[in-house]
């Protein structure tokens, strides 16, 4: 059994590490000495969690908590301590082998345990039952254990190892590279539960891996990663790389939502014994209706790309599905504000107000939206996602075929139309824009739906298509600038945004935004940037010294950006960032994307819209 000291003296050694390469091959050695349920465990809690980000399982502690319950306990200055050192993890280190009893290690499970415990403290009085908790914990940690334990309960580990990271890692420890990688993506991007998928690794033989991955399937309840497009410079670069008949649909502007729906308990959860079920609190809104075993309750859910449960923020899809003629199905849909007076659609912005988890009747009344499906990936205990694009869309036609009216609320069908001419392909974008939609969306009739891929066999042509970037750009704050003048009011005068380098593993800092921001805007970023600041530059950031920030914050917000035009910098520098480009007068369009730090753009992405713009 693993200590969860030597876990946390794995995560100090990783934490000094800067090559990714040497942190995989640390982390994969460590996994070694590990039993399935340990890599299980660990898995999550190298994310700072204790399950997947599908299932409610936030420990919802602050620093502010943490330091008021230390104020009682010690004599020391917390707070200064923590602003002098800029992490609270650091903070306890420094001060706590004076508090700490001595004792024998606890083990990773046991640490885990306490996790949950603190997940399923809820209600009144649930602060002060918590610190008890933590404090209980701490007073048995030494100041190293100490120092991960209080960065992972107040939500800030800051080792910087992606899902992606740890693929990478199951594959190097148990096959010695990484030649898994297409597996254990294909396993992740189904089920989306990466503790599951490590936990199946290391319980096969070297042998039984793959059969071990090919199991893992589609299971309602489960997020399946989103599939995402590709973007094209022109309607004749569209009509080079489709020479067939092409599927078009709408492109909506509004919130990408997956809709799952089943009646008892699927026949494949009996086999999906993942860890963290063992811990959900019966009759608590933790549950999630997930693994009730009661074969006449009907459970819908509700997940966001970014695979985060918006069940009760949208009661009228979840009324819609419920009324539906069908036990079982998962729906690829979008949600989008609409009024039913006017029988158009509301903006993204009003649209993004149903975001929310208070006063959720008062918004259904002021902002109905609907659900617009597009594609059926489950149907009736079977997985639909190795199935042509065109047959599943034939299929969800045939469920919603009654769903197309104007009057109707919930869910309905996305209309999808089949041409091959250029012109007609032409006529749909212009009538589609001209109905206040982005875009279309052109996929090929033939090929699976590919969970968490991007290839072009799906892509995106947006009304911007006549204009310099062809389409917009979705990055992540990486660190902010104070500003100067009536900005240095508001604390913040400029953020700095990377987009994603998927060979190198890294967030490649490529610009600085100061444009297209309201006072209320920066006085909200702000806040919610500097609760997230770091006292030294992130070691899977990139960055050239002439766009280092004034404040380092920890990769959570992605922004979506325009600008004038891509360009490239003629460096001397032996390390091209972001392929050494660039955003020329960059605009802010929206803080806080409902995207994850892993669906930015990405470097090739950036470079192909930097050709298309040349061509």
């Amino acid at each position: 059994m693993i200590n969860y000291s030597e876990l946390c003296s794995l995560f100090e050694k990783i934490e000094s590490i800067q090559s990714r390469n040497e942190m995989s091959d640390e982390l994969a050695a460590f996994l070694k000495k590990c039993n399935s349920e340990e890599v299980e465990i660990i898995s999550y809690m190298i994310q700072g969690r204790v399950a997947p980000m599908f299932v409610k399982s936030e420990f919802n502690y602050s620093e502010k908590s943490l330091i008021n319950l230390l104020k009682q306990y010690t004599s020391e200055d917390i707070a200064a301590k923590r602003r002098s050192s800029g992490d609270i993890g650091d903070t306890i280190f420094e001060i706590w082998k004076e508090y700490t009893e001595k004792g024998k290690s606890l083990k990773v499970k046991e640490i885990y345990e306490v996790l949950w415990e603190i997940v399923n403290t809820s209600g009144n009085g649930s602060v002060s039952r918590k610190n008890k908790t933590i404090l209980n914990c701490l007073k048995k940690l030494n100041p190293l254990e100490s120092k991960y334990f209080v960065r992972t309960v107040c939500g800030d580990l800051r080792l910087g190892l992606s899902v992606r990271s740890l693929l990478d890692v199951f594959s190097i420890s148990k096959v010695g590279d990484k030649s898994l990688k297409e597996e254990l993506e294909r396993a992740y991007g189904v089920c989306s539960d990466i503790g599951y998928v490590g936990k199946k690794v290391f319980e096969a033989d070297y042998e039984g891996i793959g059969d071990s991955l090919s199991m893992i399937t589609t299971i309602p309840g489960n997020p399946i990663l989103s599939r995402l497009v590709q973007r094209v410079a022109s309607f004749d670069e569209l009509k080079e790389r489709f020479k067939e008949e092409v599927l078009l649909q709408p492109k909506f502007d509004g919130l990408r939502c997956q809709i799952h729906k089943w009646k008892g308990e699927p026949i494949s959860q009996k086999e999906y014994n993942s860890i963290w079920r063992e811990y959900i609190k019966d009759g608590e809104e933790q549950s999630q209706d997930l693994f009730k075993k009661d074969s006449s309750s009907v459970h819908v859910k509700l997940f966001t790309r970014n695979l985060e449960d918006v069940t009760e923020m949208f009661p009228e899809i979840v009324d819609s599905a419920r009324e539906m003629n069908m036990d079982s199905f998962v729906m690829d849909s979008e949600i989008v504000g609409w009024d039913y007076k006017k029988n158009t659609f509301l903006s993204y912005q009003e649209t993004m107000q149903r975001r929310r988890k208070y006063s959720v009747e008062s918004m259904k009344g002021d902002i109905p939206v609907r659900a617009f499906a597009f594609d059926l990936l489950y149907l009736k205990g079977e997985s639909l996602i190795k199935r042509n694009t065109k047959k599943r869309v034939e299929f969800l036609e045939e469920l919603l075929h009654d769903t197309q009216s104007h009057t109707q609320r919930g869910i309905v069908l996305a209309e999808s139309k089949v041409f091959s001419e250029k012109e007609d392909i032409k006529g749909y974008f212009n009538k589609c824009v001209q109905e206040g939609l982005e875009g279309i969306i052109v996929k090929q009739l033939e090929g699976e739906y590919c969970p968490g891929d991007r290839n072009y066999e799906w892509v995106k042509i947006k009304k911007s298509i006549d204009e310099n970037l062809v389409d917009t750009i979705d990055m992540v704050v990486v660190g902010y600038f104070k500003g100067s003048g009536r900005r240095a009011s508001f604390g913040l005068g400029a953020i700095l945004g990377a987009i994603r380098n998927e060979e190198e593993d890294t967030f490649d800092a490529i610009c600085k935004i100061g444009t297209g921001m309201r006072d209320k805007q920066l006085e909200e970023m702000n806040s919610k940037l500097s609760e997230i600041a770091v006292e030294r530059q992130p070691k899977d950031v990139r960055v050239y010294d002439i766009l280092k920030p004034d404040i380092w914050v920890s990769s959570k917000y992605v922004i979506t950006v325009d600008a004038d035009e891509i360009t490239k910098n003629i460096s001397k520098n032996d390390i091209q960032i972001g392929e050494g480009l660039s955003l020329r007068f960059p605009r802010l369009v929206e803080f806080g994307r409902d995207k994850g730090i892993e669906d930015i753009t990405t470097v090739q992405e950036l470079v192909d819209m930097y050709e298309m713009r040349k061509q």
